[in-house]
């Protein structure tokens, strides 16, 4: 009987070296821009009690009710694979006191999440997330700062087509009397929604506004919208975060249904959206969440973040032509001609590789067409020969790979020549 093939789960994928090499520069270029403004790194486990996200993110939410990725352990503890971050940076910033900081507290992370989701293109089970988190500081200008730093961020990447759309879902003074109003016109329009949708007016009804079902998009056309019920202060708050977009001319638009996928959101909440068409266009968002500190057993602190997924990210960059090429303009392969340039060679690469050039080699190959053949495919500008009549000579041969032009070196001075033609 034949063996079963092995693969990835469904859902999860291998990043393969030329894709990784994208995702580092994105990674690279973001933790650039986030430094630049202050931020400082931080990583949670990716395994944390399950009640963290029960709590935090919220039992009723389908991150929490379908998504989550939950076992017992040997200690028969109920254990979740972190399906977002905030949950987890939220909890670090309660148990090392963080509090006690200057504040605001501005962070930022990098890492991998799961949930048990229906996979497509940009939307796997296993996916990564760039994020930034603030703590301490309520005032409107935090919201602007970072919108605009993930607007900053896309610019920096050349995605120059990103668009932003933002709303805000007011605060516990005033979201009780939308609440009211948005499910007594969801009831009496509840025979025309998808039936998931029907089942959320009970559970929680501001995820309608956020469904992705053709029947009920006909009905929100008319839906109640959050900004006609904000008390005064979260209408001052809300007015103050346009203020400053429009002082630095940040475009958005406004979208009455946003409500983002969390129960911990209030105030402030946006969204950046690609060119790419369909439900993956979103690039990420984030918002305002001045409970969630309170929530998870924390001294009373206003919170705003955002995050970003890579795996969109990637699609975007590439559809955009904004991602950069292999730079192989610094780097050197060693061919190796029969046996007495074996050892010769292999010692010439970690040479090479001590004094920090780029280099590499077959020295077990004896096929000169074959070795010259994969340093033109690596398109690496020069290539060193070393056969028995270099060993004995103690010269190598460096060869221009763009006109196979070729000239005897001394073996002891290939580093220094090599270091000069790269600087």
């Amino acid at each position: 009987m034949a063996k079963a093939k092995l693969q990835t789960l469904r859902g999860m994928y291998d990043l393969l070296p030329e894709t990784s090499a994208h995702a580092d520069h994105l990674i690279a270029t973001f933790k650039r821009v986030v430094e630049a403004a202050g931020y400082g790194r931080i990583e949670t486990p990716i395994l944390e009690d399950t009640s963290l996200f029960v709590r935090g993110v919220g039992n009723e939410t389908d991150v929490v009710a379908k998504e989550l990725y939950s076992f017992t352990d040997r200690s028969d503890n109920s254990v979740s694979l972190r399906p977002e971050g905030t949950a987890g940076i939220v909890r670090a910033y309660i148990e090392h006191g963080m509090v006690s900081l200057p504040q605001p507290v501005r962070l930022y992370s990098v890492g991998p999440y799961f949930r048990y989701d229906r996979p497509q293109a940009g939307r796997q089970r296993q996916f990564n997330q760039l994020s930034v988190e603030i703590f301490g500081e309520v005032a409107p200008s935090v919201d602007a700062q970072a919108i605009i730093l993930a607007e900053r961020y896309f610019r920096q990447l050349g995605l120059d087509g990103v668009t932003l759309q933002l709303n805000s879902i007011g605060d516990a003074n005033c979201r009780p009397a939308y609440r009211k109003a948005l499910v007594e016109y969801l009831s009496e329009n509840s025979s025309k929604l998808a039936e998931i949708d029907r089942e959320r007016i009970k559970t929680n009804p501001l995820r309608v506004l956020d469904s992705k079902e053709a029947k009920t998009k006909a009905v929100l056309a008319h839906v109640p919208q959050t900004l006609n019920y904000l008390c005064a202060d979260c209408q001052k708050h809300f007015a103050g975060v346009l203020e400053y977009l429009d002082a630095l001319e940040v475009a958005y638009e406004l979208n009455p249904l946003m409500v983002r996928g969390l129960d911990y959101y209030n105030r402030t909440v946006f969204e950046f959206y690609g060119q790419r068409e369909g439900a993956q266009a979103s690039l990420g968002g984030g918002g305002r969440y001045d409970t969630l500190v309170e929530t998870l057993g924390g001294t009373p602190t206003p919170a705003f973040g955002f995050g970003i997924g890579l795996e969109r990210l990637l699609l975007e960059a590439e559809a955009a032509g904004s991602l950069p090429q292999p730079d192989t303009g610094k780097s050197v392969y060693i061919v190796s001609i029969g046996e007495p340039a074996r050892m010769a060679s292999f010692k010439l690469i970690e040479e090479l590789l001590n004094a920090n050039i780029a280099a590499t080699g077959s020295v077990d190959r004896d096929s000169i067409g074959g070795q010259l053949a994969r340093a033109s495919k690596l398109g690496v500008p020069y290539a060193v020969i070393m056969g028995q009549k270099e060993v004995q000579e103690g010269t190598v041969l460096l060869r221009d790979m763009s006109n196979t032009a070729q000239e005897s070196l001394p073996l002891n001075g290939v580093i220094k020549e090599l270091s000069k033609r790269f600087s």
